[in-house]
């Protein structure tokens, strides 16, 4: 029998520990380096860093961090969010602290595509073709067979520790393939059915890769690729140039021309393509959540998107119009979801606006200075005691 004091104890232990969660998300700035983190459940600007020069935001090799490739200052810095979760096997810790900025863990010219997976950072320089990988406590530097607008995908196999890489065939042409290298960088397996390759993401253990003919898969265990080719009657030029994958569902979603999105289930090798009521303007999908995918079109409207039915369940008017005419040098919204919430940038009004997921009904609007672009939002749960 347990003496009254120490079933005091182990009652008083339980009631301490709660559930948290955390959402905050890194907005950078179109026209200055700068790059604010924001605490999407309160609405706090938590820090604002100076950075080279203005960047794109992609997921970084710890969870919690992200990656700001600046092509301007030839650097990528990594932001680390200040959420940790820690695992004690029956229940996870999770840990706030200060956001904080980890300059240039990579520099070259052009950094363009900076992915990371088995605890590793690959930044590719699209200006010599050169590639960083940062993981481990060190650093390797390689060379794609010629400079070009590429990637680098680190990932392990059941052999060991591997490296995807393009290539091209000229200096400057769009990738074509994909090389598969060893810890040596020996070269074991290659692909050169990826014509105009732009776009990646995992779900799983399957990478998927956007080519002019279809999506390439590649079973990262086995180190194996299959094709899926796009949906019969699908017009020249219109291809998946923009990837993200599931973690809860095993799917991929991409653009698919500019008025349309797809959806792909890599185990049927199935594409659902769903038409927009108006040209995108930007979409995106909470890994953890990817039953639902969010689009936001030319006229303001966010829509959200069953991804297991292929229908557009709701929309709603969230920002004022922004046209498409223009090219990049114009700053129009980015979209990020994450633990129950949308994030979207408004850079007209300089704000940052955080909708429900679930309603798309708006929960806060964050005041950023200047003209706020890429927002990339990341979730964490986890116990206090």
């Amino acid at each position: 029998m347990l003496s009254t004091t120490l079933a005091a104890f182990m009652v008083a232990g339980a009631v301490q520990a709660q559930t948290l969660h955390a959402v905050r998300a890194a907005v950078t700035d179109h026209t200055v380096g700068t790059v604010s983190v924001v605490d999407l459940m309160t609405g706090e600007v938590l820090s604002r860093f100076n950075t080279g020069s203005p960047g794109g935001l992609r997921h970084a090799a710890a969870p919690g961090q992200v990656s700001m490739a600046q092509g301007q200052a030839g650097r990528v810095d990594v932001v680390d969010l200040g959420v940790t979760v820690e695992s004690h096997g029956d229940h996870s810790d999770l840990k706030l602290s200060a956001p904080r900025l980890i300059p240039a863990v990579a520099q070259g010219p052009k950094p363009s595509h900076v992915l990371g997976g088995d605890g590793r950072l690959a930044s590719f320089f699209d200006g010599d073709g050169s590639v960083v990988v940062v993981g481990g406590g060190s650093t390797a530097t390689l060379r794609a067979n010629v400079p070009h607008h590429g990637l680098a995908y680190p990932f392990r196999s059941a052999a060991g520790a591997r490296l995807m890489v393009s290539h091209a065939a000229a200096a400057g042409a769009r990738p074509g393939g994909v090389v598969l290298l060893d810890e040596e960088a020996k070269e074991l397996v290659r692909n050169d059915d990826c014509p105009m390759l732009h776009g990646e993401a995992t779900s799983g253990r399957i990478i998927g890769l956007g080519c002019g003919n279809g999506v390439l898969l590649l079973n990262t265990r086995t180190q194996e690729f299959r094709k899926v080719p796009y949906p019969a009657g699908t017009e020249n030029g219109r291809m998946v140039r923009n990837l993200i994958g599931g973690a809860n569902y095993h799917l991929f979603v991409g653009d698919f021309g500019p008025e349309a999105v797809t959806i792909l289930d890599p185990d049927a090798g199935h594409f659902a393509v769903v038409d927009l009521p108006a040209r995108r303007v930007a979409f995106t999908l909470d890994p953890q959540r990817a039953d639902a995918l969010f689009a936001l079109t030319e006229d303001g409207q966010l829509h959200r998107i069953d991804t297991l039915s292929g229908k557009i369940v709701a929309s709603a008017a969230v920002v004022q119009r922004y046209s498409l005419e223009g090219g990049s040098a114009v700053a129009r919204p980015r979209l990020s979801a994450a633990g129950g919430v949308v994030a979207i940038t408004d850079p007209m009004r300089s704000r940052l606006l955080v909708l429900d997921a679930a309603t798309l009904a708006p929960q806060r609007e964050v005041a950023l200075p200047g003209t706020p672009l890429h927002v990339l939002a990341v979730a964490a749960s986890g116990e206090r005691h």
